[in-house]
């Protein structure tokens, strides 16, 4: 029988009944529209965590100071100065693995200044020599820290671009422009290009760990309010820790650093090196968990735990849905078989055999779940559509998404249409053409 034929003759019963086509329709399109949505809405999430997570620096392991509360903090005054350069110290000591370097920074909480913005909303960072490359913030003019800088207690600054479109009108006119914080002036070598992927990356990351909302060590004298690196991009200064640490951390009692930052040389070292400095600080700190160790493939890790989840939860009901619609496929099947017996009867009659009749109905079944799966295509993509331009969520259009869910409908018109074909087959020509 060609191929023809046989699409003209499922088009035409389709037709004699429209209405039950459409409802045995329906629930191959619903159930294909939310496997459409599942995945681009899943590989859309996917792909912005791992670029978040690359932003945040794959290859990093963060040690940052702990949540501590007041009580706690008295007593462990003694045993522990929270972060501080002992620490770095004994990790480039004890840690050669740590590769391509190591980078440490601390906020630091300025009262006076010439700039104009209020004191409390400007971010003052000292900062070491490879804070920029490691946390991949670009200059868009000026020069990085010279090694000088820090050995001589340089007074000078990085700012970033919008305090420095803010105060001199443009990044290049900033350059050489000097300014106050407190009692000293610092001389503006370089500005620095604001990222805002990886800031809400880190905040989400900084949200998804115990103690998000801290009070920390000293919180009133520090600032502890602010996120740590967080908030970095906007209306920032960096100065050379050296200088910071002399000029501007009078009020600093302990944990002189807010975090420190481990570079690995891949990312298969990252849970050894963050397991091996939980050792060094161990010892550093004399047992005093005042201090936490993570890395952005931990907080991959939970993202894709809870991508799986919510994954889950859509195929079941786009299971639900192509079970429903594959009992419809099967019920519209059988009673064409029933409205047709006469039809079967005489083409039996005429010399068709029963795979012939099977591969009839088989084909007829197949072709609505295809034409169900098409506008159930259709359909998922508008969802993604209309999800991308109202919510903002990310969503990605490939065509994987497209040939699973062509596969899913010629499975599932194989599978329900099987036992109608195989019933029309099974009837016997004399019984049928007696019908009529």
């Amino acid at each position: 029988m060609k191929v023809s034929s046989l699409i003209k003759g499922s088009l035409a019963s389709f037709r004699m009944n429209l209405f039950r086509t459409f409802l045995a329709l329906l629930g191959i399109i619903f159930g294909v529209s939310s496997v459409i949505a599942m995945i681009t809405i899943g590989e859309g999430a996917q792909r912005r965590i791992l670029d978040n997570i690359n932003a945040l620096g794959a290859d990093l392991v963060h040690i940052q100071e702990g949540n501590l509360e007041r009580g706690q903090l008295s007593q462990f005054i003694n045993d522990s100065q929270g972060l501080s350069l002992r620490d770095v110290r004994a990790l480039r000591a004890v840690l050669p693995m740590a590769g391509r370097d190591l980078a440490y920074f601390a906020k630091l909480k300025v009262k006076v200044t010439s700039l104009p913005v209020q004191a409390g909303e400007l971010n003052v960072f000292g900062v070491s020599g490879r804070f920029l490359p490691m946390n991949q913030l670009r200059l868009s003019a000026g020069r990085s820290f010279h090694p000088d800088d820090f050995r001589v207690f340089a007074p000078v600054a990085i700012v970033s671009r919008d305090l420095a479109e803010q105060a001199w009108e443009t990044p290049e006119a900033g350059l050489g422009k000097v300014f106050r914080l407190e009692e000293r002036y610092f001389r503006v070598v370089g500005v620095f290009e604001r990222r805002t992927l990886a800031g809400a990356a880190r905040e989400a990351g900084r949200e998804g760990r115990p103690g998000g909302s801290r009070g920390g060590r000293g919180g009133g004298r520090r600032g502890r309010g602010m996120p740590r690196d967080f908030g970095i991009y906007e209306r920032s200064v960096l100065l050379p820790y050296a200088t910071a640490r002399e000029t501007l951390a009078a009020e600093r009692v302990y944990s002189p650093l807010d975090k420190i930052l481990l570079q690995c040389r891949s990312l298969d070292e990252t849970s050894r090196m963050k397991e091996a400095a939980d050792r060094v600080l161990a010892v550093t700190h004399n047992g005093v968990r005042d201090y936490r160790t993570f890395s952005p493939l931990e907080l991959l890790e939970q993202q894709q735990s809870t991508q799986e989840i919510f994954n889950i939860v859509l195929l079941s009901i786009a299971s639900i849905s192509l079970l429903v619609g594959g009992i419809g496929i099967m019920n519209i099947m059988l009673a064409n078989v029933l409205e047709r017996r006469v039809e079967i009867g005489i083409r039996r009659a005429l010399g068709a055999k029963r795979r012939h009749i099977v591969f009839q109905f088989l084909f007829e079944s197949v072709t609505i779940c295809l034409i169900g799966g098409g506008l159930g295509i259709l359909l998922g993509l508008g969802i993604g559509l209309c999800i991308m331009q109202f919510t903002k969520i990310p969503v990605a259009f490939t065509l994987k998404p497209i040939l699973i869910s062509f596969g899913i409908s010629f499975s599932v018109g194989v599978f329900f249409g099987i036992m109608p074909a195989r019933e029309a087959a099974a009837l016997n020509p004399v019984e049928a053409l007696h019908d009529e």
